[in-house]
């Protein structure tokens, strides 16, 4: 079946929040993620930080745009009408396998954030686990007015329902305790100093209980209303065994882990995710990471991490952050 007539790589407006960035949702994201950090939450450390004020977290970058429950497709944007002829075609299902999340400054309490789509790509039909499949990826760039942002790159596998193969196992983290390196230096807010850090070290494992009340209140804090992660009947109909984790809820787990040991005054620049296996209820997922390299005159630093659980390795990629010298 052929695709639908937009031109791959041309941007149309998109989404635009419906309310600004604001504490009270912020606040609910932290919860379901179990994030902590004082600049996200609390106005008085944020104002000791590097940045002055309370910043929303990377991973919620594609999230205040999102349109929630209200949202119905549009068939004249690239994706909506990409995902119509798709589904048309039998490719009734959806997982998301990987999201790259960049941005140029943390949103501020207040903005109101906008987003433009583009289609990248639609790729041919392939045999895989969960069925036949096809892949799109598609491309968000976020505006605070005329000012970019940010940038979200996101792959979607939309297929046709088979059976789900996966089996779970035990979840493993490989070369990875925490404990082959001194503790690096950390300034006085508890943020790792980069002249202390060395490549190759590790971060603590962390290892986190993947509840239905977990998949349940990220989905729903993510603005992700895709039956699968919430309805256990839709999810079986669409070819999985049970709910399971959204993207969105791996991102914000993954910025919680690596976050909780670089501390307040790191700058995140990048988050970029690889799925694999799903995060079912009743699994654990565990986290570890690596320091992959460290600019010590300016403090860039990317950290490699994996999260597995019973099925395997769920999550792969690396983060960007800046951190004080």
């Amino acid at each position: 079946m052929s695709l639908p007539l937009f031109d791959l790589g041309c941007a149309v407006p998109f989404h635009e929040a419906r309310d600004p960035v604001n504490l009270p949702v912020q606040r609910r994201w932290c919860d379901a993620m179990g994030v902590t950090n004082p600049v996200h939450l609390d106005e008085a450390v944020a104002q000791r930080s590097c940045f002055g004020r309370i910043i929303s977290p990377l991973a919620m970058l594609d999230v205040w745009t999102k349109p929630g429950l209200a949202y119905r497709r549009n068939t004249q944007d690239p994706i909506g009408g990409a995902y119509e002829v798709l589904e048309a075609d039998g490719f009734t299902s959806a997982v998301a396998v990987a999201s790259d999340l960049e941005q140029v400054r943390p949103l501020l309490l207040g903005e109101d954030v906008r987003s433009t789509v583009m289609l990248e790509s639609v790729g041919d039909e392939k045999s895989t686990a969960l069925g036949a499949a096809r892949f799109v990826t598609s491309r968000q760039d976020f505006f605070v007015g005329p000012e970019p942002v940010g940038q979200s790159r996101f792959t979607v596998m939309r297929f046709r329902p088979a059976t789900d193969r996966h089996r779970p196992g035990a979840p493993t983290v490989d070369g990875a305790d925490g404990t082959d390196a001194a503790a690096p230096q950390r300034d006085d807010l508890g943020t790792v100093r980069a002249s202390t850090v060395l490549a190759g070290e590790t971060l603590p494992v962390v290892a986190i209980p993947v509840t239905p009340t977990l998949i349940v209140a990220g989905a729903l804090m993510t603005s992700d209303y895709y039956e699968p992660h919430h309805d256990r009947d839709a999810a079986v109909r669409r070819g999985s065994r049970d709910i399971f984790m959204n993207i969105h809820t791996t991102l914000g787990l993954l910025q919680r882990c690596i976050g909780d040991w670089l501390g307040p005054n790191a700058r995140w620049h990048a988050l970029r995710a690889r799925l694999g296996v799903p995060n079912y209820p009743g699994d654990t997922m565990v986290v570890g990471g690596v320091v992959a390299a460290v600019d010590r005159s300016t403090g860039r630093t990317t950290i490699d991490f994996h999260a597995t659980n019973g099925l395997g390795s769920h999550a792969t990629g690396s983060v960007e952050v800046t951190l004080p010298l």
